[in-house]
Formats: structure tokens, C-alpha cells, sequence
């Protein structure tokens, strides 16, 4: 398929809600410019506790069609909510990738279980002898969303936890700094700790509100391994229409959302912020 024909297709799942924005490639005299187009808003009806993703792909097979068809790429990223992290000890003497993937999975295990068997595992590239992040995801979501977009002709290019396309939009900011990383959904927090730039520390829970989030901080730096523990918090809304910052006292909070100039038109509502094209 040539580059100059196919289109593109960047999708945003989480539990209440399906993010579909089809984006227009366009060769200007600075290269090749994206922008989005149309963008499409899919509220999820209906719950389900043993499969929480289960709706909201149910969502997205519904509305795929009208949205995007053959010729199109496809980039989906998924809610934290839908995603399980851990950081993986640094174990010397691993022979391969694959006693690299079965360590992993254990300690999944020990995190999340005997469900964590069922999941596929990613682990992210880090420095030797450092811990690395790694994540995982329900083998029958990924299977579910690889036959949604088989169907209508679409190529799914690739599948994204939430976390890692925000950490790569703020890797440059922190040139390797130390400090807190918060990404807030819905009802959903995940929050690392960085020191030096590489992931130190990863939690990710349920939450009523984003005024929980001081209260957490607290917490969390009291239970952090190693001393000093990093002042700044870099907080990232889900939507760029959530912009209000927490206060605590000691400490300095930097919003990752856009300012309203850079946010695309006609976005009625919001659109998921870390999946705006370059």
C-alpha cells in the first residue's frame, strides 16, 4: 500500500467511552502535516465486571464501519483501566527474550494473580541493570480487537497502553529528571515515579475524584524506596477540557494537556489528548 494513499485512524477505548479520530495527512513544504478530521464520540451502554473492556469494544465494532473502511491504519490506545503495570526487578543470567517474557509473567502473578496468566506481556526497553516497566493486557481483548478491524478492511498498526504514548509526549520535557507522573481518567489514576528520567515506581487505581490525587501523593512518597523524593507532578487529563490543578503544599504541579490553541476544532467535548497528531 503506498504511504501517499492509505489513511489514518487513531482510537481511544476505555469503559464509558470510545475515541475515534480519522486523521487527514496532507504534504506541506515542512513535511507531511496531520490533522484531525470529523472526530467521532461513542458514549459505552452497559457494564461488564468479569470483562470491564467487553462494552466498549462492543462500542467500537458498531461504530467502525460508519467511521473508517479499507486503505486506513489503524492506531488504537487503551484506558489504563484496561492495562495492568509492573516494574520487573533487573535478573542477570536470563538467557533469551522468552526467559525474559516467563520472569515477567511471574511477577504479574505475584501482583495480579492467576488472571495474569491469560494476559499478554510487553516489556518496555530500559537501562541495564535497572528495572523495567512492563504491561499487560487481556489476551481476548486484543484477540476481540484484532477481528473488529479485519472485518471492514482496516490494519490495526499497533495497540497502546495509555501510559507509554503519554510518557513519550512528556520524555523530552523531563530531560531526565526525577519526578511524579499522573494520568487521570474517570474514575482512574496511574501514577509513576521517575527518577532520572526511567520508572521507579507505578501504581494504578480506581478513584472518585482528581482531588484525591494530593492525598495519594502523600502516600505514596512516604512508602518510596529511596530518598529524596521528587516535588513536581506532571498530571495529564484524559480530556483537555480538565485543567484544574491540585495544590499541596511543597509541592509543584505542571499540566501535560494543551492550551486551548492547539487543541483541534470541533472537538465538541474534548478528545483524547496523548492521540493528537504530530
Amino acid at each position: 500500500m503506498s504511504p501517499w494513499l492509505h489513511k489514518e485512524l487513531r482510537v481511544f477505548l476505555c469503559p464509558e467511552r470510545v475515541t475515534l479520530l480519522p486523521v487527514r495527512r496532507a504534504l506541506t513544504l515542512r513535511g507531511i502535516r496531520r490533522t484531525i478530521d470529523d472526530p467521532q464520540f461513542v458514549f459505552v451502554e452497559g457494564t461488564n465486571a468479569a470483562q470491564p473492556w467487553r462494552p466498549a469494544l462492543l462500542a467500537l465494532e458498531t461504530a467502525l464501519p460508519a467511521v473508517a473502511s479499507g486503505r486506513t491504519a489503524a492506531t488504537v490506545v487503551l484506558s489504563n483501566q484496561f492495562v495492568g503495570y509492573t516494574l520487573v526487578p533487573w535478573q542477570a543470567g536470563l538467557a533469551d527474550s522468552q526467559e525474559d517474557l516467563s520472569y515477567a509473567r511471574h511477577c504479574f502473578t505475584k501482583v495480579y494473580g492467576k488472571a495474569a496468566q491469560q494476559w499478554e506481556l510487553r516489556l518496555c526497553h530500559q537501562a541495564p541493570e535497572k528495572p523495567r516497566l512492563a504491561s499487560g493486557v487481556d489476551a481476548e481483548l486484543l484477540d476481540g480487537l484484532r477481528s473488529v478491524f479485519v472485518r471492514p478492511g482496516i490494519a490495526l498498526r499497533s495497540v497502546q497502553p495509555h501510559l507509554m504514548p503519554a510518557f513519550n509526549e512528556v520524555r523530552r520535557r523531563l530531560r531526565q529528571r526525577s519526578a511524579w507522573f499522573a494520568l487521570l481518567e474517570p474514575g482512574h489514576l496511574c501514577l509513576a515515579l521517575l527518577r532520572n528520567g526511567l520508572f521507579s515506581r507505578v501504581r494504578s487505581q480506581r478513584i472518585d475524584s482528581s482531588e484525591e490525587l494530593p492525598r495519594i501523593l502523600e502516600r505514596e512518597a512516604f512508602l518510596a524506596d529511596e530518598p529524596p523524593v521528587p516535588k513536581d507532578v506532571y498530571v495529564g487529563h484524559l480530556y483537555p477540557g480538565d485543567r484544574v490543578l491540585p495544590e499541596l503544599d511543597g509541592w509543584q504541579f505542571h499540566s501535560l494537556n494543551p492550551a486551548p490553541a492547539d487543541s483541534p476544532p470541533s472537538t465538541e467535548g474534548g478528545h483524547f489528548v496523548m492521540t493528537r497528531p504530530g
